[in-house]
């Protein structure tokens, strides 16, 4: 009996050790591609009071695989991110009143969001995969990731209507094109 309560202990100190350990993540290489927009993407919204004509929606999504041996933790993960179809919604009417260099420019703007979605599904994958988790706590670990990662997609969206006016500033609309264009390539 006290060789069991011995072979008891060592093995709760040998599980308290494995939780409280962070340990590296593995990952498989996981490269999103960009998602071309056309209006054909869209679904119609008929009489919208809406302040836009187009708005572009995207569900990214992460999924992973967690296997253990002993103290060393593996996390294998995707990503995906696409196109909210449903979300994703464009006033026809208002669209059709716009001249076709409009159009092109409007729809422009809005592949750059399809653009910085698919950048951030990217930074997501890379920064789950970087990361070290715990054995006891890596489901809460890997949602913090995601969601700050997600908030910053937010942000950054947000930070790029105001800086181009929805696509209205033709100047500071370029530079983000050669951004997205740049980074897209990586």
């Amino acid at each position: 009996m006290k060789r069991f309560n011995s072979l008891l202990g060592a093995a709760s100190l040998f599980l308290a050790l494995c939780t409280l350990t962070p340990v590296s993540a593995f990952s498989q290489e996981n490269q999103l591609n960009r998602i071309k927009l056309t209006w054909d993407s869209y679904a119609e919204v008929k009489d919208s009071k809406r302040p836009y004509i187009a708005y572009t929606a995207h569900q990214t999504t992460h999924k992973y695989r967690a296997t253990q041996k002993g103290t060393q933790l593996s996390l294998k993960f995707m990503v995906g991110v696409a196109l909210d179809r449903k979300q994703s919604v464009v006033d026809f009417s208002r669209l059709s009143a716009l001249d076709e260099e409009a159009k092109k420019n409007l729809l422009n703007h809005e592949q750059g969001h399809s653009d910085l979605a698919v950048l951030y599904g990217r930074i997501l994958y890379k920064n789950l995969s970087k990361r070290l988790y715990s054995i006891k706590n890596y489901q809460q670990e890997v949602k913090k990731v995601y969601d700050d990662t997600m908030k910053e997609l937010g942000e950054i969206h947000f930070r790029y209507d105001m800086e181009t006016a929805h696509g209205e500033e033709k100047e500071l609309q370029d530079k983000w094109d050669l951004y997205f264009k740049k980074e897209l390539k990586g």
